[in-house]
């Protein structure tokens, strides 16, 4: 297994990976973003091997005015429910922390769905501390439409 940056055309696994996490995107949604995503201060990293990408750890970097230093934020990280605890989400994982800290990161946030029991079982034991409480305040009604990504 090997980690590297992802590239446009793994853009239709990365599509079936966030249906497993219950973002309905489309390839043709991801190609319309990919641009933009990749002209900003984020990285896209996929667990690939000769079978094809296991997983993918996207992160976001930010620097508030408020403070010294720059912190990262995990955006979307998943590992196909087929092949999960293969070792790829830490591998992915450490990839994504070395970045952080090589970049001189304080610290990095990641938000959880309360109905991912597994998921927080994975981040406590990687590290990662809970920290209630967050608010949040949303514009727009997410798309909950159970369709495929275009394969």
């Amino acid at each position: 297994m090997i980690i590297r940056k992802a590239v446009i055309t793994d853009l239709p696994r990365i599509a079936d990976l966030f249906f497993q996490l219950g973002y309905p995107n489309t390839v043709a949604d991801l190609e319309q973003r990919w641009d933009e995503f990749n002209n900003r201060d984020a990285d896209c990293w996929v667990a690939a091997n000769d079978e094809g990408i296991l997983g993918v750890v996207t992160q976001n970097y930010v620097l508030p005015l408020s403070t010294t230093a720059e912190y990262a934020v995990v955006s979307a990280f998943v590992v196909d429910e087929a092949i999960r605890r293969s070792g790829a989400g830490t591998a992915l994982m450490r990839r994504a922390e070395q970045e952080a800290m090589a970049r001189g990161c304080s610290h990095t946030e990641l938000s959880s769905s309360m109905r991912r029991p597994m998921a927080h079982l994975f981040y406590e034991h990687y590290g990662f501390a809970e920290v209630p409480k967050r608010y949040v305040m949303e514009y727009f009604a997410r798309a909950r439409a159970d369709r495929r990504p275009a394969e």
